[in-house]
């Protein structure tokens, strides 16, 4: 049992760190969906996913309401994705219920559509009440993913288009976006070359991979001259599409290295009711990681279920560091478990506690409330258990909340 004291004190001064956040996929604050109420921010968070799982008919999530979500609501309030969101309701909007009800929503609805109104809501939510100094936001459907607002966010750029397309409309398209061509395999290539040396002048500080929604994350190791004999065939079988895309994966993972961008990976449990875990084991990674020693491979979510695996590659590659967010609310039990293994086995300076990987701000602002609490919990007992002074558990949460991410993504 943690001494209450030591719980709470830890607590305080994790409260007042600055924050960098990790990973999300925020709406910019002109891109949001109108009105901006309680079964938005439902609809669009995690909580959907819990509602769907509780037996609620997907088609529902994008009508969602009171009539839809009172029927399972009472069976997702006990998950992390719930949870998340009551914090940030609580602190936010001074709703102190644990419950959604019939006579409660609407008033709690109303404050956020209110909040959601006023131009300075992003610098209040995050700045202000968060303390986050920057946000790297994976670029979403927004026409130039580097025109962002770089008071909040920093772009993260994705490059599964070069990895998974294999025709050759698409590969012209990729290429002259680029300033390019696909004429050639070498010009091909000299294309991804220029969209990574853009990527990096405009301001990108690391690069996204969601391959794991799309397929498997092993790679063949391939070389180029097969790579550029499947390049000019003009129809592909299965495998031979597969083989073309893992020499590319290895393609791109090699210029993250080259140009000095960390590339974050999807690894384990996923979202959208996809199944997709088996085929995103961390494990698979393996030979890509030793293959690209000289890039910087952030695996993300803790990699859940799979923890002891994401220790293992964390500790055994210098390349290799380990993102804890979205698994504070996917699991928070599993999160305390997890950093406390973590931090007995891997170097502190590989592991980077928060993200929410999400829409909404007001699910980014409760997932940091719910891993404050959570790093106090685990620091706490490191303390009480394994002898740390309080000393080192103040420098390690420095490290996770802050000098991490500003070392690794090189942000000054």
């Amino acid at each position: 049992m943690i001494e209450q004291g030591l719980f709470s004190a830890l607590h305080n001064y994790i409260k007042a760190l600055p924050t960098i956040d990790c990973h999300e996929h925020t709406f910019l604050p002109n891109a949001r969906p109108q009105p901006v109420d309680l079964w938005a921010v439902l609809r669009n968070s995690d909580v959907g996913d819990d509602l769907i799982s509780a037996g609620m008919p997907a088609a529902s999530r994008a009508i969602l309401d009171w009539e839809q979500a009172a029927p399972y609501l009472p069976s997702v309030y006990n998950t992390g994705f719930y949870r998340s969101l009551q914090l940030a309701f609580e602190k936010l909007f001074d709703f102190h219920e644990s419950k959604l009800t019939a006579s409660n929503w609407l008033p709690l609805s109303e404050r956020i559509q209110a909040a959601n109104a006023r131009p300075d809501w992003y610098a209040e939510v995050l700045q202000q009440q968060g303390n986050i100094r920057l946000i790297l936001r994976v670029q979403g459907e927004e026409r130039d993913p580097f025109a962002v607002e770089r008071e909040f966010f920093a772009p993260l750029i994705i490059f599964d288009d070069w990895i998974l397309t294999t025709v050759q409309e698409e590969r012209t398209r990729l290429a002259q976006k680029a300033g390019g061509s696909a004429s050639t395999f070498a010009a091909y290539l000299d294309a991804l070359d220029s969209s990574f040396q853009q990527a990096k002048e405009r301001g990108a500080v690391g690069a996204k991979s969601m391959l794991a929604y799309k397929r498997p994350i092993a790679h063949a190791d391939i070389t180029e001259q097969e790579a550029k004999l499947l390049f000019k065939k003009k129809t592909l079988s299965k495998n031979e599409r597969t083989l073309f895309q893992d020499f590319m994966a290895h393609a791109v993972a090699q210029r993250a290295g080259v140009f000095g961008l960390p590339y974050q990976m999807h690894v384990g449990y996923g979202s959208w009711q996809g199944n997709i875990t088996q085929q995103a084991n961390p494990l698979l990674l393996n030979p890509l990681i030793e293959a690209h020693r000289d890039t910087r491979f952030v695996l993300l979510h803790g990699g859940y279920p799979f923890l002891g695996e994401m220790g293992t590659l964390a500790k055994n590659h210098p390349n290799v560091y380990i993102e804890c967010g979205w698994l504070a609310y996917i699991a928070p039990g599993a999160y305390r478990r997890a950093l406390g293994e973590w931090l007995d086995s891997v170097p502190a300076n590989k592991l980077l506690a928060f993200s929410a990987d999400c829409l909404h701000i007001e699910q980014t602002y409760g997932t940091l409330l719910l891993t404050r609490r959570l790093l106090a919990q685990v620091l706490a007992e490191k303390i009480e258990q394994d002898a740390w002074s309080e000393a080192l558990a103040h420098t390690v949460v420095e490290q996770l909340l802050y000098h991490n991410a500003a070392d690794l993504y090189q942000l000054g």
